[in-house]
């Protein structure tokens, strides 16, 4: 989570109905609370509540699973341990029954495989009690926001006047796409005609790549009739280094991009754009510095992030640059493909849940290290 606000999420903690308003979100959002404990559901109220939000409690999974809140609950608070349904089980109920509300599981009993089960489920927090009001407070935050982008998706999903075309072809509803090129000349051909629609359409440029290609990359992009420098200034677009995303600090975190990218995505509703369409060329020496392994996982993980959003993600790989193994790999943690310049639905995807035990084993037999060229 982040340490410090921006200045909407001062305006979210501040003033709250005013900000709502301000960004086509319903005033007062309604916060549900689900815990068996009264001491501990009236203390969390207290504080939600002290907010400006509206506060509904309830004693029981069932009790909430019951009402006719469901629907306008901007975000549920829910302890981990309670009889009948606990948190998780929650979470996943009304996930079966189309509710996407985001979540936050609170625990006396921290345990590492329900943590990273909530949070491959989507939650926005897993807190453990004793917990510090302050995380608990950006928590919320972050689960508004991301209801805000969520609702703007239904309307635009509704409304299903913008289709993404991507090298000749219509986006479905998956959006993690491995694009393979043979050179720079032809990713940029290729996706040249996806990134302009974006501009057209007002929607934010989010580019990650080497260093050493950022000035090649926005002289491109000049070429192809984009207005770099106003796009800059706007914040319309953005082309970050490495350094300044996946190597922070000198070092991979599959974890922590997991949760830059959850960031990223929900902050294009706040700052008014309708959508982010993101690039990422990726070069052996990223994958050096990141490991194979480390990698994978984190592409294959990152189908949980985006499933949740429909802002195409592309990870452009050059051939030149890979073995037939790391291809492959590659190929199999990505919904959607790019190859020979067509767009189509990838027959040899495997579920992240799937790969991630095959990784696992991997690991186990002692045969998981590929050569990244």
């Amino acid at each position: 989570l982040k340490s410090s606000f921006q200045l909407d999420d001062l305006c979210l903690l501040i003033e709250p109905e005013k900000c709502m308003q301000a960004h086509g979100m319903p005033a007062a959002p309604v916060i549900s609370i689900v815990d068996d404990d009264a001491l501990a559901r009236d203390g969390i109220a207290v504080l939600v509540e002290s907010l400006g939000y509206n506060v509904i409690t309830f004693t029981s999974a069932k009790h909430f699973l019951g009402s006719d809140v469901i629907a306008e609950t901007t975000c549920l608070i829910t302890d981990m341990q309670m009889p009948g349904l606990n948190g998780l089980e929650l979470q996943e109920a009304l996930q079966s029954q189309g509710f996407h509300t985001p979540v936050i599981l609170i625990t006396a009993f921290p345990n590492e495989k329900y943590r990273t089960r909530a949070l491959d489920n989507g939650a926005v927090g897993f807190l453990s009690k004793p917990f510090n009001e302050q995380t608990l407070i950006e928590c919320l935050t972050v689960a508004i926001k991301l209801q805000s982008s969520q609702a703007w998706r239904r309307r635009t999903a509704a409304s299903n006047e913008c289709p993404i075309h991507v090298a000749d072809g219509v986006l479905g509803n998956k959006c993690h796409i491995c694009g393979f090129f043979n050179g720079l000349d032809e990713q940029h051909r290729v996706l040249r005609s996806f990134i302009k629609e974006g501009f057209e359409r007002g929607e934010k440029a989010f580019h990650i790549m080497d260093p050493s290609l950022r000035e090649d990359h926005l002289k491109r992009l000049t070429d192809a009739g984009i207005d770099v420098e106003q796009a800059i200034a706007t914040g319309q677009l953005e082309v970050l280094r490495w350094q300044d995303a996946y190597l922070r600090d000198d070092r991979f975190d599959k974890d922590r991009m997991a949760a830059f990218f959850e960031n990223l995505l929900q902050s294009k509703a706040v700052a008014g754009h309708p959508r982010m369409r993101l690039v990422s060329r990726v070069e052996p020496s990223l994958l050096d510095k990141a490991g194979i392994e480390g990698w994978l996982e984190y592409e294959t993980r990152i189908n949980y992030v985006l499933s949740k959003y429909d802002d195409p993600v592309i990870c452009a790989y050059d051939l030149s640059n890979f073995s037939a193994n790391v291809v492959m790999d590659m190929l199999r943690v990505h919904p959607v493909v790019i190859v020979g310049g067509v767009l189509q639905e990838n027959p040899f995807f495997v579920p992240p849940e799937q790969f991630l035990l095959e990784l696992q084993e991997r690991k186990l037999a002692g045969n998981g290290s590929i050569q990244a060229d």
